[in-house]
């Protein structure tokens, strides 16, 4: 084959490949509208297939006989709504009407009652109890107080010094700063502040008769500025030796001051000594008294 017929063929294969080419590529468009359009599809195409890929799963039907997820709000529910209560009871027959159950949920009714039941939060009420005739519940609080003398009362019978953390006592006492600050004012309390916005954090308890009290208003009174002057001013001994050498100036003997052990001296006792030679032991300081009979 001739270089000739080499070249005629190869370009005739150029011209085939790129008509075949062509029928499936698509020719850019000169339109900005249409240009536009093409981009903001492709961005929709994009946002779609994101939300696709990053959305939740879809929620699982529970099964028949079993409440599931339902059960569990309808209690939550209901304790947030004894909370409400300031821990008044609530009959049970109007806590059920309170959530409103669907004919479908009227299944759950002593699900929610056995789960009520089991609650650390919430306490059962019998029908002797109520005093309504009716069986009900009670929100049950961290700590049983809703006012200043309750909390004065509970804060003394406390095993341990730890204090309460005022958040456990907003649980069921959720105006409870005033009365706080009232009873600190008033010498009851000692309270641990945040520094941040000087909010109530523990409480602990106090007396007033460990504080100076005013003579007109009776309440506790600040140091005078000149005794807490003198108390600043005073200053302790640095050191055991300092101490040691201001106590014995005053006359005084420090307890770690060496003890000397004085020694007495014991005199022994001397023992006895027993004749024990042979012979007949008599009363010889009787004998000028006593007749002697041992010949007879």
């Amino acid at each position: 084959m001739s270089l000739a017929n080499s070249l005629s063929k190869f370009r005739s294969e150029i011209s085939d490949a790129a008509a075949r080419n062509a029928q499936y590529s698509r020719p850019p468009s000169n339109n900005p509208a249409s240009r536009s359009s093409t981009s903001k599809a492709g961005s929709d195409n994009n946002k779609r297939a994101h939300e696709v890929a990053f959305a939740p799963a879809p929620a699982t039907v529970a099964p028949a006989g079993h409440a599931g997820t339902e059960l569990l709000t309808q209690v939550f529910n209901a304790v947030k709504y004894l909370k409400e209560k300031e821990s008044k009871p609530v009959t049970f027959d109007n806590l059920i009407g309170y959530l409103s159950l669907p004919n479908d949920a009227q299944k759950n009714i002593p699900l929610i009652k056995r789960a009520l039941l089991q609650h650390e939060r919430v306490d059962y009420i019998s029908k002797a109890e109520s005093g309504m005739g009716k069986e009900g519940f009670k929100y049950r609080p961290f700590h049983p107080v809703t006012n200043a003398e309750e909390l004065k009362s509970y804060l003394a019978i406390q095993p341990t010094a730890q204090g309460i953390f005022v958040k456990d006592l907003k649980d069921g006492w959720p105006d409870c700063v005033p009365a706080i600050d009232q009873l600190e004012r008033e010498g009851f309390l000692l309270v641990a502040r945040n520094k941040k916005d000087n909010a109530p954090k523990t409480v602990w308890p106090d007396s007033p008769t460990y504080h100076i009290l005013n003579s007109v208003t009776q309440m506790p009174q600040k140091v005078d500025a000149e005794f807490v002057e003198v108390w600043a001013k005073t200053k302790l001994p640095a050191s055991e030796i300092e101490i040691r050498n201001e106590l014995e100036r005053a006359g005084l003997v420090p307890t770690s001051q060496v003890k000397e052990v004085k020694r007495f001296d014991v005199k022994r006792k001397e023992k006895r000594r027993i004749n024990r030679k042979g012979g007949k032991t008599t009363n010889s300081h009787m004998l000028g008294i006593l007749k002697d009979y041992s010949k007879k």
